[in-house]
């Protein structure tokens, strides 16, 4: 009988017989993952079903949230970026925390579970911006819970507050 396992480096070979076994991979046995054939690709999708069965069967859930992007102002120019603007560029907007926690009520009218807060960059900012924010949502509507800040943003928010990102 053919062992599909067969077609895998001893590294990832050992990386699959672990989480197999629900142990948890090392930073090297994922990695020795990122470099495979269509064909191993193939089979370490059938292993990752196979711990999803394990884990939650055939049962599926989902999230009803509602992305509130509050500023597209970014002192950033990443060129993979379509969303962001200039501070002087006549496109940009800021919403005011009024605005931000009228959509918030508005995606809690329609019943979602979940708010994704993100934007831009923007010049000035005030260090605590992000916290503030996140308090005022989170007092006024503490069911919701609260998806933000990718890491670039916490670190900005730690720079502007002259602070580690550990204490931001």
């Amino acid at each position: 009988m053919l062992n599909p396992f067969d077609e895998f480096q001893p590294s990832q070979r050992e990386a699959l017989e672990a989480a197999l076994s629900d142990q948890e991979l090392s930073a090297d046995q994922a990695y020795s993952l990122l470099d495979l054939t269509p064909r191993q690709v193939l089979s370490l999708s059938l292993v990752a079903d196979l711990l999803r069965r394990r884990q939650c069967g055939d049962q599926v859930s989902y999230v009803v949230n509602r992305n509130i992007n509050f500023t597209n102002v970014c002192i950033k120019s990443c060129r993979f970026c379509a969303f962001s603007r200039d501070h002087r560029n006549e496109e940009g907007y800021y919403l005011d925390f009024e605005e931000i926690l009228r959509r918030v009520d508005q995606a809690d009218a329609f019943g979602a579970t979940e708010v994704c807060v993100q934007a831009g960059l923007p010049p000035k900012m005030e260090g605590d911006l992000y916290i503030r924010l996140t308090r005022a949502i989170k007092e006024k509507f503490p069911h919701i819970h609260i998806h933000a800040f990718r890491p670039e943003e916490v670190l900005y928010g730690a720079v502007r507050s002259k602070c580690s990102t550990l204490e931001y």
